[in-house]
């Protein structure tokens, strides 16, 4: 496709990555491209402060001022990927998730979730040290995945431990602590207490993964399914904003013995 939009100017390049942004994200995400088009059109910093760019600009000035909004702090940088099998973003993302939803689930459906399994590859930026903004969570979670609930077996379970064995990835957990000996489970613990291949379980998910995603196939067809009906993104905004002040650590949730 020709170029539609061609500037050196650091200041509208800037803005028109807001515009992109903010048009993915407030769009539906299910619409589809019939036709597209283009011409180029060269801007110079002149023609940048026109009317034409100013109208523009502002169907989406205020959810650009919006993603720019200072809603926390974060205590150091956190990332996906600073730890063997568990990072200090993935449990910071997974324990924040799992304090929010059971909240609501227990006020809904009078039930606790026992545990959380979020996925690797749905964390796509690292949360760099000092103030945090709308836009880093947007970076950092993209999608707009929902907050999802299932009641699965203990050998499904079980299936899920195998899957974070063989897997071998820092996938976001809170709830479990399990120790792997080279390619066995040595030990599993859900909520402190010893994993029963005889319960089932309440797992706290995104809908994504609920059907499949990431080869997940232990979420398909569970024995009970709730969609709490919450933006996991939202849901995180939500609790920095409330707490103002974030943290994230290493605690070998998961962990190898090699």
């Amino acid at each position: 496709m020709k170029t539609i939009l061609y500037t050196n100017n650091i200041k509208i390049k800037q803005i028109v990555i807001s515009i992109t942004l903010v048009f993915f994200l407030f769009n539906n995400l299910n619409s589809q491209i019939s036709k597209i088009s283009s011409q180029n059109i060269k801007v110079d910093d002149f023609q940048a402060t026109n009317n034409e760019l100013e109208e523009l600009i502002k169907p989406y000035k205020k959810e650009i001022i919006k993603l720019q909004k200072k809603i926390g702090f974060s205590t150091k940088s956190l990332s996906i990927r600073d730890g063997e099998l568990e990072s200090t973003l993935g449990n910071l993302i997974a324990d924040v998730l799992l304090e929010e939803s059971n909240n609501l689930f227990e006020n809904k459906f009078f039930k606790n979730i026992d545990f959380c399994l979020l996925n690797y590859g749905g964390i796509r930026g690292t949360l760099n040290k000092g103030v945090i903004t709308q836009h880093d969570l947007v970076t950092i979670m993209p999608f707009n995945n929902l907050s999802t609930v299932v009641k699965i077996s203990g050998n499904k379970v079980q299936e899920l431990f195998q899957y974070l064995n063989n897997n071998n990835k820092q996938h976001p957990v809170s709830g479990l602590k399990i120790i792997f000996n080279q390619k066995k489970i040595q030990n599993a613990l859900i909520q402190n207490k010893k994993f029963n291949i005889n319960k089932s379980y309440y797992v706290l998910t995104s809908n994504f993964l609920q059907e499949g995603g990431d080869k997940m196939d232990f979420f398909i067809n569970p024995l009970e399914l709730y969609n709490l009906e919450t933006n996991i993104r939202e849901v995180l905004i939500k609790h920095i904003t409330m707490k103002k002040k974030i943290e994230g650590k290493l605690d070998n949730r998961i962990q190898r013995i090699k």
